[in-house]
């Protein structure tokens, strides 16, 4: 694995090419700053395959650098992980809203470093199949029904703020302490009877009516705190810092009214409506090792039992 290290301390740029070593990484390359990271990875031939990116360094931060390269042909889904001494929530969200996959604390231990790395590792090679839509780009050239992904893939929708990878938000959950996560609150967005509407629609209508989900609820949410990622089956899982969120009843409502608003004029088979279900906020699980899971889980299910007691079958009769 080809790795660049951004580190503004000569220590750092020295210690990480030999941690690497103990885990037969030799592929490593380094830079002082922003600016010149930027240089090598325009003149390199053969890309990066991860970043490790401290986030204080002068003339350009970390998180700065991260949302520069994530705007590089190519990068969108290359591993990056920020090294800091920050802690603070603020700093932690800013991170994976820049695109940022993990984050890890200074002063760190040698082993925490090797198990980020080989999970970045992992990632680099599930990142290749990781499917990236631009919905504005799509050619309408397949049939309804006929679709170039799963409806229970976890796509990734550009030009969507505030989305991230669903490995990224669950890593970002993790980072938070206790205090922290009780003034959290996790939900999910869903589309009703998403099977239906993607049988119903063609590949770049439904990656289109997905997209525009996910621009709804960031700007009915309205939160600089809100994080989300789709989870497929036309899911999103939402996080936010926010303690005043609007009422989830009027989420839903308003979010109904954007994405209808966003697919009027779309050509649906069978009338099938377009109609979503926002389940009640909860607080995300405090027990580290199962909170990713046991959150992204009690979510789905809040928004699934939302849309069965209101008798949703996203179907005109």
């Amino acid at each position: 694995m080809k790795i660049l290290v951004v580190d503004d301390d000569p220590f750092i740029l020295e210690l990480f090419p030999e941690i690497f070593e103990l885990a037969d990484m030799t592929d490593i390359h380094t830079a002082a700053g922003g600016p010149q990271a930027l240089e090598l990875i325009a003149a390199e031939k053969q890309p990066f395959d991860c970043f490790v990116l401290d986030v204080d360094m002068p003339e350009m931060d970390g998180i700065e650098l991260c949302h520069r390269i994530r705007s590089l042909a190519g990068h969108d889904m290359t591993p990056i992980l920020m090294l800091t001494a920050r802690t603070d929530a603020f700093s932690i969200e800013s991170a994976f809203a820049a695109g940022a996959n993990d984050y890890i604390s200074k002063p760190f231990n040698l082993k925490d470093v090797y198990n980020r790395i080989r999970v970045a590792e992992r990632l680099s090679e599930a990142a290749k199949t990781v499917v990236s839509i631009d919905a504005l780009d799509i050619p309408a050239e397949n049939p309804i029904g006929e679709h170039h992904f799963a409806l229970t893939e976890k796509l990734f929708f550009s030009h969507v703020d505030r989305l991230i990878l669903s490995f990224s938000l669950g890593n970002y959950l993790t980072q938070l302490d206790r205090k922290t996560l009780n003034g959290c609150k996790a939900f999910c967005v869903s589309l009703d009877s998403a099977d239906r509407v993607y049988e119903a629609t063609t590949s770049a209508g439904f990656a289109r009516l997905l997209s525009d989900l996910g621009t709804s609820i960031y700007n009915v949410v309205a939160s600089p705190h809100l994080l989300m990622s789709y989870e497929g089956n036309g899911q999103f899982v939402c996080i936010t810092r926010e303690t005043e969120l609007p009422d989830w009843e009027v989420m839903e409502t308003e979010i109904q009214r954007s994405i209808k608003e966003a697919s009027y004029g779309m050509t649906l088979d069978d009338q099938v409506d377009i109609t979503v279900s926002v389940g009640t906020p909860i607080v995300p699980n405090a027990n580290r090792t199962q909170r990713v899971k046991n959150t992204f889980t009690r979510a789905i299910c809040r928004a699934e039992m939302r849309a069965s007691n209101k008798g949703s079958v996203a179907v005109k009769v």
